[in-house]
């Protein structure tokens, strides 16, 4: 695997304290065809939308949300701070998402998670971020194998990777991370249900108390 050397970055856009800026990110820019609605602004038990409760955790953890892509079925509240950035790549699914995001300037790393992930924790999410902060990091099984890109942390540093895979025709952004280093979080079965995904009524149906 190739590693992807950092830039340097100017130092009026590195945080506070010595690590770089961070932002948190909301990928929903999917057609949500499997769940045949738009996921974002499904109510859960607590009738709040499944994407507020992955903003509440990024915002947790990081000074800044941004929603990246479309966010069709939710009205994104600007002023509450939330801003939203369009795919340059529209239809080229989460990877599109990701170039948006690492080539928008507005952070030099971000956490990113997807619309559909609403268990995930503030304190998974800082895992993300204790450590090495110039290269992604990811969470695997416990035998190294990437499970889900998202949530995941990317620094920005890897927008030129991103966007030749797209030019080239490749979306996969597991594909992505298996050409680049990266920093794998091995986690066990209970903590694997808290990053999962839900893309179908029936997976989502014991959130909805009906």
């Amino acid at each position: 695997m190739n590693r992807v050397t950092p830039r340097k970055l100017p130092a009026d856009v590195r945080g506070h304290d010595g690590y770089p800026s961070l932002a948190g990110a909301v990928l929903a820019g999917g057609r949500s065809s499997r769940m045949g609605r738009f996921k974002e602004g499904i109510l859960l038990q607590d009738r709040r939308p499944m994407i507020e409760h992955v903003i509440g955790a990024l915002a947790s953890v990081c000074g800044s949300v941004v929603i990246v892509g479309a966010c069709s079925g939710y009205t994104v509240k600007t002023s509450a701070g939330i801003r939203q950035i369009p795919d340059n790549y529209p239809g080229h699914g989460p990877m599109a998402g990701l170039e948006a995001l690492l080539s928008s300037g507005i952070a030099d790393g971000y956490l990113v998670a997807a619309c559909d992930q609403p268990l995930i924790t503030p304190q998974l999410l800082r895992r993300l971020v204790d450590g090495e902060r110039t290269i992604p990091a990811i969470y695997t099984d416990t035998a190294g194998e990437v499970l889900c890109p998202l949530p995941g942390y990317y620094p920005a540093t890897l927008v030129d990777s991103v966007q030749s895979d797209l030019r080239e025709g490749r979306r996969s952004v597991v594909g992505f991370l298996s050409r680049v280093v990266l920093r794998p979080i091995p986690v066990d079965g209970r903590t694997i249900e808290l990053l999962r995904s839900y893309n179908t009524p029936d997976e989502i149906a014991p959130l909805l108390g009906c």
